[in-house]
């Protein structure tokens, strides 16, 4: 409701739902849903995008982040995007894996596409799903696509914390309960385990690529557009045509998905499967 009330009358329409899981795997996970203007349960089921906080952030993380909102609105005037339902789960701290401290990365794969699809009509193919995180939240989205292509057909990163080897000193990760050792202090194991080149080689075994869009700041201080780079290096030769890197002018803040924004939500619809587009979008 702060959400309707704080925006222009055309995003008036856009609601948005508090909701939970009973996670099994582990504590209650709370999660937002937003409804697209228009929303009809019969209409379904919608294209379904999964959005991932960073550090320190929970489920109401994105609830004002207006710019994605309009370009959502925007694009689905304009026919580039169907009218879509948006999940964002709130867990705080947690980098999205699966550790001591918490089961995120089930919590998002399990229990909440399986509590979202009980309660929402939402499309449960790879063609119909898409997720993107900020920070921490798109380490956590790329470790969960590369371990679980065949959950989502599309993936954003922005400002992606998906550092290869070791993060830096200012990074939050070196912070998180998610990976601290046995004397509570950051463990670098328990980071180059969770790493992504340490997933590459299993997702480069199986058949199924998902389509990648990074964007990174060129004044971010936590080095993070070099590591994009890095990580876009890695996959280019592989899924040259479903790989985009955008480094924009920004430190690791909210602008570089706000400059993105459009090109991005564009570039994970056009990736999946066009079911029942032209319905959705009337």
């Amino acid at each position: 409701m702060a959400l309707a009330l704080a925006v222009r009358p055309a995003l008036a329409e856009w609601r948005v739902v508090p909701d939970r899981v009973e996670a099994a795997a582990g504590p209650t996970l709370r999660y937002n849903v937003f409804l697209p203007g228009g929303y009809d349960p019969a209409r379904g089921p919608y294209p379904l995008l999964v959005l991932l906080h960073g550090a320190g952030g929970d489920e109401q993380s994105w609830a004002g982040r207006i710019r994605l909102w309009r370009a959502v609105e925007e694009g689905i005037r304009a026919g580039r995007l169907p009218k879509l339902i948006a999940v964002m789960p709130g867990a705080r701290d947690a980098w999205w894996v699966d550790s001591a401290f918490a089961r995120a990365e089930t919590a998002v794969v399990s229990d909440l596409l399986a509590d979202v699809a009980r309660k929402y009509p939402v499309m449960t193919t790879r063609e119909g799903r898409a997720i993107a995180g900020f920070s921490a939240g798109a380490y956590g989205a790329l470790r969960i696509v590369l371990k679980h292509p065949e959950l989502f057909g599309a993936a954003a990163l922005w400002a992606p914390a998906i550092y290869a080897e070791s993060p830096p000193p200012l990074s939050a990760a070196r912070r998180s309960p998610a990976f601290a050792g046995a004397d509570g202090g950051f463990d670098e194991q328990a980071w180059v385990r969770n790493a992504w080149p340490a997933l590459l080689p299993g997702y480069l075994a199986q058949p199924l690529r998902v389509p990648l869009y990074l964007a990174a700041g060129d004044d971010d201080r936590l080095e993070i557009a070099f590591e994009a780079a890095r990580l876009a290096k890695a996959l280019f030769r592989h899924q040259p045509e479903a790989l985009e890197l955008r480094v924009v002018d920004a430190g690791h803040t909210m602008r570089v998905w706000e400059a993105t924004a459009d090109e991005a939500l564009a570039f994970l619809f056009a990736h999946l499967a066009r079911i029942g587009l032209a319905q959705l979008a009337e």
